[in-house]
């Protein structure tokens, strides 16, 4: 079964319910208070099947002034629009507005219907064509088809179907692609079942006994049950009109304005960068920060728009904007939406989504208008390659990419393959995600390492490198520790960086030392190798005076670089000879008398337990020895 959403739009009390009832027998108006004004107040549902396998479904929308936000409401997701005007009042106001707000949700096709023909004289019914002629100018219906109906007669209502038939044979019908989404239009409670909403399904499909999440409020429930036109269904997948019985929530916490989605897929927002289109019709221009009516699917939220490179939008202008909105709302790259100014409440423009953000943008800056034109205008290939070098994170996933580009899946897989191949993309796998970056910002992130290095050897002319630690702390604290070992092996490889035991240095840097510093290096090195087993404490070798204590300082901190001088314990330092030559010594006594104590160790080098107990806690920190009670044994027999 083929599957369509169509929707009436149009001036109140022009026979949008009438026409509805004579193409599918349902009366659409439900409300006790609709029956009693004999007009619609709230959104109307209905289907119908017409020939070669399309089922229908059809959202009727009220047509008086004060209920156009029910109409934007139920305008969602429709894919056909029938613009309904009575032949005896013509073109009217709602009538306008409604074919404005079709226009600026994207809608392509669409049908006008002349109701009530039969209430006037054919030379007044072409005075209403050509008025329709003149509306439609430069708009979606522009050359649409026009049926003339008289609904309770059933006049036209044949031709009617045919038409739409025709439209819907010619249009090519969307594939069931995307991730499943669904804005609420309607919650109610239906005994023994608990709660239920409406909604049209706008993109994938979702399945009974399926998680779902319930936007804003991000609460995972699950789906008890479908149905689709009053059938039950085990599925409803997109251009469908769908009713959930949903587990886990009472109807009084849902509302029109929630939706649903995939867990994890979509988060609110209260920031959306917007391009924005100012109606020509509208009678002022929108101020700078001016407060407006936001619309998006079934929501409605107070908010400020930002204007990007100006002040004021005049009507019939477009810019790019920020909307920084007085609630959250759910919407993806792409989303229609209308705004209505605040007071007296009109339709005065919309546009498209281009991105949800946590980070309110800066006004008259070049860039940020670059991006959001590639985002308005750019193929695929060209947001994907935009998202990777732009973002804030340096790394991101395939997943990431189609959540915040809305792009489907096998699409974004697609070109990442592409830019890959073409060596574009570097690949990082942490832990079980595959990661993607952009090669230009690892170009980047390379000169900003090498001008680090730099700066330290500059400052540290007696320092062998930078500790690898200490570089990833300098770098934004999105560089994670596989992006930083690529990054930093590239380097190696590229031939602009050594490392050597976790110290970084630019190639070609080397530790320059004038004739005084090698001698005082010279007679540290003595002092050390004098009393192997006994060496001095630092502070016999360092002088008082600042400028000189600074120098002996910098130059034990090279020969511990250097492993001249190891570090056994804080404070206490070996020649690298001796801590050799102390290994080979008890290597031999624990091979002939089984293990060493620290008494055995004292006496051997003539020492005291001062340095012997330090010195056996060292190897066993390194491995060379294993501690058993009071004894020493070799950690590896063959040492």
């Amino acid at each position: 079964m083929k599957r369509v959403v169509i929707g009436t739009a149009g001036h109140i009390d022009h026979g949008k319910t009438a026409l509805v009832k004579a193409l599918t027998g349902i009366d659409t108006d439900r409300l006790p208070e609709e029956k009693a004004r004999g007009i619609t107040i709230d959104l109307g549902f209905a289907y119908m099947d017409l020939e070669g396998g399309w089922r229908v479904g059809i959202v009727d929308v009220p047509g008086h002034e004060r209920f156009v936000k029910n109409m934007l409401a139920g305008a969602t997701g429709i894919d056909i629009a029938l613009l309904v005007i009575a032949a005896d009042d013509g073109v009217m106001p709602q009538t306008v507005e409604h074919l404005e707000i079709l226009e600026l949700l994207g809608l392509k096709q669409g049908v006008v219907v002349v109701t009530k023909k039969d209430l006037v004289e054919r030379e007044w019914l072409g005075l209403v064509k050509e008025d329709i002629k003149e509306l439609t100018k430069g708009t979606f219906l522009e050359g649409a088809p026009l049926v003339e109906v008289a609904s309770p007669k059933g006049e036209g209502i044949a031709e009617l179907k045919g038409v739409i038939r025709e439209l819907l044979e010619n249009a090519k019908e969307e594939a069931v692609q995307g991730l499943f989404r669904l804005p609420i239009d309607r919650a109610f409670t239906i005994q023994g079942f608990g709660c239920v909403i409406t909604g049209t399904v706008l993109s994938g499909q979702v399945k009974v006994g399926e998680e779902v999440e319930l936007l804003p409020v991000k609460e995972v429930l699950r789906v008890r049950g479908i149905e689709v036109h009053g059938e039950k269904v085990e599925c409803a997948v997109r251009g469908q009109r769908a009713a959930l019985n949903l587990g886990g929530v009472k109807t009084s916490e849902v509302r029109r304005g929630f939706g649903l989605s995939i867990p994890g897929y979509l988060d609110p927002t209260e920031l959306v960068d917007c391009h924005l289109h100012h109606l020509s019709s509208s009678r002022r221009p929108i101020q700078n920060g001016e407060r407006v009516r936001f619309h998006i699917a079934t929501t409605e939220v107070m908010g400020r728009v930002v204007l990007l490179d100006r002040e004021v939008l005049r009507a019939g202008e477009e810019c790019f904007v920020q909307f920084r909105l007085e609630g959250p709302v759910v919407a993806e790259r792409g989303d229609h939406y209308v705004i209505r100014s605040y007071s007296p409440c009109r339709t005065i423009g919309g546009g498209k989504v281009l991105r949800c953000c946590t980070s309110r943008l800066r006004r008259f800056k070049e860039d940020a208008i670059k991006e959001l034109q590639l985002l308005l205008v750019g193929d695929e290939k060209e947001v994907i390659e935009q998202a990777l070098l732009k973002s804030k994170d340096y790394l991101l996933s395939s997943e990431e990419l189609v959540k915040s580009l809305n792009i489907y899946p096998s699409r974004v897989k697609e070109v990442i393959d592409e830019l890959t191949a073409k060596g574009t993309l570097a690949v990082i796998k942490e832990d079980s995600k595959v990661l993607f970056a952009h090669k230009q910002r690892l170009e980047s992130l390379k000169i900003e390492i090498l001008k680090k290095l730099e700066d330290f050897h500059t400052d540290n002319p007696m320092r062998l490198g930078l500790e690898e630690s200490l570089l990833r702390l300098q770098l934004p604290r999105q560089v994670s520790p596989s992006l930083f070992s690529l990054v930093i092996s590239e380097l190696s490889k590229e031939g602009f960086v050594t490392v050597t035991d976790h110290k970084i240095s630019t190639v070609g840097f080397q530790v320059r030392l004038s004739q005084e510093e090698k001698k005082i290096m010279e007679e540290i090195e003595e002092a050390f190798l004098r009393d192997k087993f006994s060496p001095p404490g630092l502070e016999t070798l360092v002088p008082q005076e600042p400028p000189l204590r600074q120098k002996h300082q910098n130059l034990l901190s090279l020969l511990l670089e250097q492993k001249t001088l190891i570090k056994v314990e804080e404070g206490l330092y070996f020649h690298a000879k001796a801590v050799e030559e102390l290994k080979g010594v008890v290597a031999s006594f624990v091979k002939e008398r089984g293990s060493i104590t620290v008494a055995d160790l004292r006496d051997i080098v003539n020492t005291s337990r001062k340095y012997a107990v330090p010195l056996l806690e060292y190897f066993d920190k390194i491995h060379f020895t294993r501690r058993e009670g009071d004894k020493r044994v070799l950690h590896n027999l063959n040492a």
